[in-house]
C-alpha cells in the first residue's frame, strides 16, 4: 500500500473526483482518474486499480438507483458486450492499443466539441434490440482491447435521445458487466495482486463519497442537463486519451 503522503493525496483526490464523474453519469472514472494516477501509480497497479475503483462505484450506485433502473433495455447490451470482450483481448496481439486510443480520442473531442458548439445532436429513430446488441458488442471488443466499453453506448443512447434514466440504465448496467469481465481476465492473467487490493481499499472512503455526491447530483438534473454532461464527459474522455501522446511529440 502507498505510504508517501503526496501519493496518498492524489490516490484520495482522483477516487473522488473519479467517483463523483462516475455517480452522476455511469462512466467516466478512468477518463477523471487516468490523468492523475498515471503519475503515481506504477503501469502494473494503474489499470486494475482504476477498472476495480470504477466498478466499486458501479455496484455503490446499482441499489441507490434501483427503481430507475430499465433491465430490459440494457440486456442486449450486457449480452453481447460479455460476448465481445475477449474478442477485444485477442485482438490486442494484433494491434496496437495506443494508436487506437490516440484515433478514438480523436473522434471523441471531435464529436463532443462539434455538438457542444452547435448546439444539435443528431438524432437515430432506429427501435431495434439487434441494433443495440451489435453497438454493445462493439462496446465489449473496444473494452478488451482498450479499455473504452462505454463509449459507443454512451454515444449511442444520447443518439436515440432516450430520457436520462432509460440511458443511465445502459451505461450502469453494461460497464458493471464490462469491468467485472475485464477483472475476471485480470485475475486469470495474475494481476489483481495484494499491491492492487491495499490501494483500493485505500480510495475505497473517497470513492463512496465522491460516488454518493454523484449520484445525488443526477437526481437532480434534467434530460436536457444530462446530455450535455454525457457530452463534457466525453469530451474529457477524448482528451484524457489523446493527451499522453501529445505530451510525448511535445516533449
Amino acid at each position: 500500500m502507498p505510504t508517501d503522503p503526496f501519493i496518498i493525496t492524489v490516490i484520495l483526490l482522483g477516487a473522488g473526483l473519479g467517483g463523483l464523474a462516475s455517480g452522476l453519469a455511469g462512466f467516466a472514472f478512468a477518463a477523471t482518474t487516468l490523468g492523475l494516477y498515471a503519475h503515481v501509480l506504477p503501469p502494473e497497479l494503474l489499470t486494475p486499480v482504476v477498472v476495480a475503483a470504477s466498478l466499486s462505484v458501479q455496484l455503490m450506485a446499482i441499489p441507490m438507483l434501483w427503481k430507475v433502473l430499465d433491465w430490459k433495455t440494457a440486456l442486449p447490451f450486457v449480452l453481447a458486450g460479455v460476448l465481445g470482450v475477449p474478442v477485444g483481448v485477442t485482438l490486442l496481439s494484433t494491434l496496437s492499443p495506443d494508436d487506437f486510443r490516440l484515433m478514438a480520442g480523436g473522434i471523441l473531442l471531435i464529436y463532443s466539441i462539434s455538438v457542444l458548439t452547435s448546439g444539435r445532436m443528431p438524432t437515430v429513430r432506429t427501435d431495434n434490440r439487434f441494433a443495440d446488441g451489435a453497438v454493445g458488442f462493439a462496446g465489449g471488443v473496444l473494452g478488451g482491447f482498450a479499455g473504452l466499453s462505454g463509449v459507443l453506448p454512451t454515444i449511442w443512447c444520447s443518439l436515440r435521445r432516450w430520457p436520462k434514466d432509460r440511458q443511465r440504465s445502459v451505461f450502469q448496467l453494461f460497464n458493471t458487466a464490462m469491468h467485472i469481465a475485464t477483472l475476471a481476465g485480470y485475475g486469470v492473467a495474475g494481476r489483481l495482486t495484494a499491491d492492487v487490493g491495499w490501494t483500493l481499499l485505500l480510495a475505497l472512503p473517497a470513492i463512496a463519497l465522491g460516488g454518493w455526491a454523484g449520484i445525488r447530483l443526477y437526481k437532480r438534473v434534467n434530460d436536457k442537463a444530462f446530455a450535455r454532461v454525457l457530452l463534457v464527459l466525453l469530451g474529457l474522455s477524448g482528451l484524457t486519451l489523446v493527451a499522453p501522446h501529445l505530451a510525448r511529440l511535445l516533449g
